[in-house]
């Protein structure tokens, strides 16, 4: 069985459009994480180019012994509706969905649905690799819309699918083929972890 973690990247020490670094509680929720990851085989650990993900993923990588590989897949974009897809949309969420910075705006997802299907096909390459799970790092609405492509949600259900700080979710490739959602933003590994809400 072939296996993807997506994995949020920790608490970040500032505003999302200064490409901020992990703030303290950020490293100790991704120590968590790469303690609870130490023992599983891994194919390869890809990352996000933000900061925040490149920290994130250098944590783990030291754990599971893999270098981590940055990717464009990975990138923090956001679905966003074409015009004539709007109505897909509750209308009371429609002026949030006009602050979304434009360079973040992934039109009905188009990147994101492609990027799934690439990160798929590297994970389906790997069976005759002893180590079947990939582990990408990631951004929330990445997680989301992965995982809306993986049940084939609504448009909008990314938008009700939480993705915690250094959220664990669990995509499995069953025998027939199609990919399955095991879990959702575990965050076991972060009880009683100070600073950290679930």
């Amino acid at each position: 069985m072939q296996r993807i973690l997506l994995v949020r990247h920790g608490d970040a020490a500032g505003d999302d459009s200064a490409d901020p670094a992990l703030s303290a509680t950020g490293q100790a929720q991704m120590t968590a994480l790469a303690e609870r990851l130490r023992a599983e085989p891994m194919q390869s650990l890809l990352h996000g180019p933000r900061r925040r993900a490149r920290q994130s993923a250098e944590i783990l990588g030291e754990a599971v012994g893999l270098d981590p590989e940055p990717t464009e897949l990975l990138e923090d974009l956001t679905p966003h509706p074409s015009p004539e897809h709007w109505d897909d949309y509750s209308r009371g969420r429609w002026d949030w969905l006009h602050e979304t910075p434009v360079e973040e705006r992934d039109e009905d997802a188009v990147s994101l649905d492609a990027a799934w299907a690439r990160l798929t096909k590297r994970a389906e390459s790997g069976a005759h690799e002893q180590s079947k799970t990939l582990i990408c790092v990631t951004h929330a609405f990445v997680i989301g819309s992965f995982v809306r492509n993986v049940l084939g949600a609504p448009a909008d259900a990314w938008l009700r699918l939480p993705v915690a700080n250094a959220g664990l979710t669990d995509l499995r490739r069953r025998p027939s083929g199609e990919w399955a959602v095991h879990s959702m933003s575990d965050v076991g590994h972060l009880v009683g972890l100070a600073g950290t809400s679930s």
